[in-house]
């Protein structure tokens, strides 16, 4: 099998409201990718998700955040602009996210680039469906992610 060029991660819990935002993206992109994208999703277990960066030499992370912004903004980091707290300030999950990458990079499981795609939430309770402005996020993300896989010549 081929090392796919880029793998999405969509970090997150799909039963968690808003938190579905990362799984939701990799759903909606399933059968509309070509075999250069690999998809996963990811709980943020930290092992599982160390494995998952050193798919592909280009990753793209989607989670939902928590920033302060208004439900549904979507904010976009390269691997060189992650900000420090992604993972305990904005980030819905205990696993930091700027550890887990910095820690890939340290065992030689990641060597390329890095995107990270957040998309603010509202509500991250048990058995509640993604707010509407998220869920309008998710849709603008899964467009936007279509559109970089067709210009890398992946779609």
């Amino acid at each position: 099998m081929t090392r796919p060029e880029t793998v999405v991660i969509g970090v997150g819990n799909a039963w968690r409201g808003d938190d579905a935002a990362g799984p939701a993206v990799v759903e909606r992109l399933r059968d509309r990718v070509g075999p250069g994208v690999a998809l996963v999703t990811s709980d943020g277990e930290p092992s599982r998700l160390l494995d998952s960066l050193g798919l592909a030499d280009r990753v793209i992370l989607v989670d939902a955040v928590r920033s302060g912004a208004e439900p549904g903004t979507v904010i976009t980091f390269t691997g060189e602009e992650l900000p420090a707290d992604l993972g305990t300030g904005q980030s819905t999950h205990l696993v930091d996210l700027v550890d887990a990458v910095s820690l890939a990079r340290v065992l030689g499981r990641l060597s390329g680039s890095v995107e990270f795609i957040g998309i603010e939430g509202a509500s991250f309770e048990p058995a509640t469906p993604m707010c509407p402005e998220v869920e309008a996020a998710v849709d603008r993300t899964v467009e936007h992610l279509m559109a970089a896989t067709r210009e890398a010549g992946h779609a």
